[in-house]
């Protein structure tokens, strides 16, 4: 059965992407340092995103399938807001508040936290996004486990508002500084309206690799150097996930081959 179409859906994913900006926000503001910035990123869970344990104070919660964000302690809700009827700068405000109210005062960048128009969601078309979400995390997990060296978690990155995560097929463990390839999914980014995978390969001595590619997958240059293969052209596969995984294990064989021993 194909995966949902994503159509005419583009005030829902900007509403929830404002919304994961305010969870990734405060998770910032509370969470300690971690190597490659993954402070900056949010964990997945069975309904939606998390920060998970903020410094002794508990865990924020994104849930697509409520529309709400949730603050828990030990299991318990400590509040919660309905995403409809707020914008992202009132949701950040009152969740200030709330955390307030219960001892907890916090400090978040409001770099990101800019949207004064009230959300637009579709509930339908959340649900939809959190079962593509769920179907690519599925396959990028699977792909993840056969990768060799070091490789980050799979995180959603709420700035771009992609799932992915990185590999160092050579060793080491640094973005700045070692060979790597990152692997992800994006449901949009400023110059590629529609949802898609990426795959790109980059090392100091070598910078990006290039290499042709076959279809589904196309190389791409401009938004990044790499893989890009549409979701439009994904969704209707027999086998989502095992196109995938084909996809991005005959990528990493190339660049392995092309990136610096």
């Amino acid at each position: 059965m194909p995966l949902p179409s994503l159509s005419n859906w583009s005030k829902t994913r900007d509403a929830l992407h404002q919304a994961a900006l305010v969870v990734g926000a405060i998770r910032v503001a509370c969470a300690d340092p971690l190597p490659n910035d993954r402070h900056f990123s949010l964990d997945l869970t069975e309904a939606g995103l998390s920060t998970g344990a903020l410094r002794a104070v508990g865990a924020l919660h994104l849930d697509f399938t409520e529309l709400q964000i949730r603050f828990e302690r030990g299991g318990k809700a400590l509040f919660s807001l309905n995403l409809p009827g707020h914008s992202q700068v009132s949701l950040m405000r009152r969740a200030l508040d709330l955390f307030a109210d219960i001892g907890c005062h916090i400090e978040p960048s409001m770099k990101h936290i800019l949207g004064e128009s009230d959300f637009e969601i579709n509930p339908g078309q959340a649900a939809d996004y959190w079962q593509v979400l769920t179907a690519v995390y599925s396959a990028l997990s699977s792909f993840r486990g056969t990768v060799r060296g070091c490789a980050t978690p799979l995180v959603l990155w709420p700035h771009h508002f992609d799932l992915g995560f990185i590999c160092f097929p050579r060793g080491g463990g640094s973005e700045q500084s070692d060979p790597q390839v990152a692997f992800g999914f994006a449901p949009f980014s400023p110059s590629l309206e529609r949802p898609y995978v990426y795959v790109y390969a980059w090392s100091g001595p070598t910078g990006y690799v290039q290499a042709p590619l076959d279809s589904p997958a196309e190389a791409i240059a401009g938004a990044y150097t790499g893989l890009y293969a549409a979701y439009d052209r994904l969704r209707n596969l027999p086998d989502f996930e095992t196109e995938i995984l084909r996809m991005l294990q005959s990528y990493l064989r190339m660049a392995e081959a092309k990136l610096p021993k």
